[in-house]
């Protein structure tokens, strides 16, 4: 751990002593209801200050105004109920040594105007965001008034709740950026043109607020090194800002990020997947801190998953804390468990961006694969002995399979893991064939060592009966054997290959492609991209109003831009109806899921992708021996309480089945079931 000593030095800003550099930035999850903040939300960010982070910025957007629409489950930080909540929040905090800010953001045309208070969004300019789709009111001087008093009564508001500092939102396309950028601001007075202007109005709110919160109070903002944005802020306009804003007196800090969030490429640029290199913008945040020359500190986050490179970050000169927000989602206790040593227990971060994507939907933010992370209430990040030892034998080595070894060992229990492929992993493997989304492939890495370092009793290359299952003796059983490819229902099916055909290389693709996309996921997207990346002509035709319904924005942004650079052919409202063979080729049928018109196309290869059925034989042996004939309560599992039904009393063991063993869904899903169903084990 001595190489990483910087990391834990203390940081002085102000009257505020923070004790390490690791820093989460402003993000809003969507913990709230109806404006409020909730008991799951507090102790997401207490588990954070609990697991070793110096100073962590919640309330990520939270709204100052009366047209904002808590688009995002923001905090409603316009009214003054708000006060007892910050001063819970800030005090579960603070309890485990950490600090806290609240990051304030009037969204301006980012926002909707019907689903709060049925208001007009509001902008500098009459210019329609592709995100939202409002079309805002241009600002008068009074809404111009009116949104400095806003910004000023919110930010008493949080020093009021007790929070140690407050962050106003220049960034991702919210309303102080509008002004700035004149991709947004098209107004001729005082307001607009110069960058001088454009500059003026979120100078006066910081004005306001600095005299109403006085020089002991910690403000900062939050702005972009480059909007990387055609007509927008270049970088140089960004250090002419930074510059500006820093000598004014009137902060205390700059939180660093690069783009901002307009459209769906931009948003996967400014919270990038794994489509982005790791601390691609850190040279946006070392200019920013070259120029402002020690009048501000700098903070910056965006893809910073390792402490190597968060070490990096700090000597190198680029920052003065480091934003490391998603990896404290994979684990928050991140911080202790680096002090201690236990790096290798660190559960990583690898960029699969489920969290944000879910966040700007507008739903709760969740990660991909550390399902305890806002559940703390009912699954505990440190897993609890069991007070009675088991024999667990769980079937299938895919995520579902090995998060249920996982914790069923660090419960205490006994257990045996058969996998019948030669390396752990499932269907992750064959996801981190495709292009840009390897590293995916660090969630099976890690879990695949946990196995080695909780002595988990791994047998691979052994397609598991019932026979050796009950060879064990064991007290319970989980199926994780995942599902089996479903290529689709038209006629001639069995012409058609599967994306795992494709992605493991059984199948090789060259020549004109059709995908039949019935699936919307990143499988077929993934596929396509591999497919073109092999010189195919690809085709996706989907009975979808639009293509990949079920990727979230960041990701969506990196595939459409992947696709299109391969000239990936995308076809909605088409469904593919019929495949015959036709010479050496095939000839497909489509039909429009509307006029149900049909037209024929000639290709070379077919690939289907409707899903998974279940791969659950194993399941369907055992189920007449077990306690509970398979059956789950779902109440208790939804509650990960432990299960207790019995309907056959001679059964020796209980049996579930997890992850697409039991229906096709995602990754998330399979590592809940797992998870909710051994945690009570």
């Amino acid at each position: 751990m001595a190489a990483y000593d910087v990391l834990f030095q203390p940081l002085q800003i102000r009257n505020l002593t923070i004790r390490n550099r690791f820093l989460s930035t402003s993000h809003e999850p969507g913990y709230v209801l109806a404006g409020d903040i909730t008991d799951r939300y507090i102790a997401y960010q207490a588990e954070k200050a609990k697991g070793g982070i110096g100073l962590t910025q919640f309330g990520g957007a939270t709204a100052v105004s009366a047209e904002n629409s808590f688009y995002y489950g923001q905090i409603n930080g316009s009214v003054d109920k708000v006060i007892p909540q910050f001063r819970r929040m800030s005090a579960a905090i603070h309890q485990h040594g950490a600090h806290c800010t609240v990051q304030l953001t009037h969204g301006g045309r980012r926002e909707r105007w019907d689903l709060t208070n049925w208001l007009p969004t509001f902008s500098p300019s009459p210019l329609r965001e592709i995100i939202h789709g409002t079309f805002p009111a241009t600002m008068e001087d009074h809404d111009i008034r009116r949104t400095i008093e806003n910004y000023v009564a919110a930010a008493t508001r949080v020093r009021e709740g007790d929070v140690d500092g407050v962050e106003i939102s220049c960034q991702a396309g919210t309303l102080i950026e509008q002004f700035w950028s004149p991709a947004m601001n098209h107004r001729t007075d005082g307001y607009g043109g110069p960058l001088a202007n454009r500059m003026r109005f979120g100078l006066e709110i910081l004005e306001a607020v600095r005299r109403r919160l006085g020089d002991d109070y910690v403000i900062g903002i939050r702005m972009p090194g480059d909007e990387m944005l055609k007509g927008g802020l270049t970088q140089e306009d960004c250090l002419t800002i930074a510059s500006t804003y820093a000598g004014s007196g009137l902060i205390d800090f700059i939180s660093v990020v690069g783009g901002q969030a307009s459209d769906y490429k931009s948003e996967a640029r400014i919270w990038p997947t794994m489509w982005v290199p790791s601390a691609a913008w850190l040279p946006l945040a070392k200019a920013i801190r070259d120029e402002v020359q020690g009048k501000v500190k700098i903070f910056h986050a965006t893809r910073i998953t390792d402490a190597a490179t968060a070490e990096h970050a700090l000597k190198s000169g680029a920052v003065d804390m480091v934003g490391m927000t998603r990896v404290f989602i994979a684990d928050p206790h991140y911080a202790n468990k680096l002090k201690a040593g236990e790096e290798e227990n660190i559960r990583p971060c690898v960029g699969v961006g489920y969290c944000v994507d879910r966040a700007i939907r507008g739903i709760d933010a969740l990660c991909a694969h550390n399902v305890a992370t806002s559940r703390e209430a009912t699954i505990p990040q440190n897993v609890a002995p069991a007070a009675v030892k088991k024999k667990v034998v769980i079937v299938g080595g895919g995520p579902a399979g090995m998060e249920a070894a996982r914790v069923s060992a660090r419960r205490g229990h006994e257990v045996v893991l058969f996998e019948a492929g030669e390396q752990l992993g499932g269907q992750l493997l064959l996801a981190a064939r495709a292009t840009w989304r390897r590293e995916i492939s660090g969630i099976t890495a890690w879990l695949a060592r946990q196995m080695e370092i909780l002595n988990v009793d791994v047998r691979l290359n052994t397609y598991a009966e019932a026979e050796d299952v009950l060879a064990q003796a064991p007290d319970a059983v989980i199926i994780a054997t995942g599902g089996l490819p479903n290529l689709g229902r038209f006629e001639g099916v069995e012409l058609a290959v599967s994306a795992w055909d494709v992605l493991s290389g059984q199948t090789a693709v060259s020549g004109s492609v059709l995908i039949a996309d019935e699936n919307g996921t990143a499988s077929v997207a993934s596929t396509a991209e591999f497919a073109a990346a092999k010189g195919a002509r690809v085709h996706i035709v989907t009975p979808d109003r639009e293509f990949g319904r079920e990727i979230g924005g960041t990701n969506l942004g990196a595939h459409m831009t992947e696709l299109y650079k391969h000239d990936v052919a995308i076809e909605t409202d088409t469904r593919l109806v019929a495949l015959r063979r036709a010479g050496n080729g095939l000839i497909a049928t489509l039909e429009n899921t509307y006029s149900e018109k049909r037209r024929e196309i000639a290709v070379d290869l077919v690939i289907g992708d409707n899903g998974t059925l279940p791969n659950d034989d194993v399941y369907t042996a055992l189920k007449p021996l077990s306690r509970n004939l398979g059956e789950v309560d779902l109440r208790a599992l939804a509650d990960a309480r432990e299960q207790t039904l019995v309907s056959n009393s001679e059964g020796r063991f209980v049996l579930y089945k997890v992850g697409d063993a039991w229906s096709s869904r995602n990754l998330h899903a399979a590592m809940l079931d797992a998870a909710r169903l051994t945690h009570p084990l």
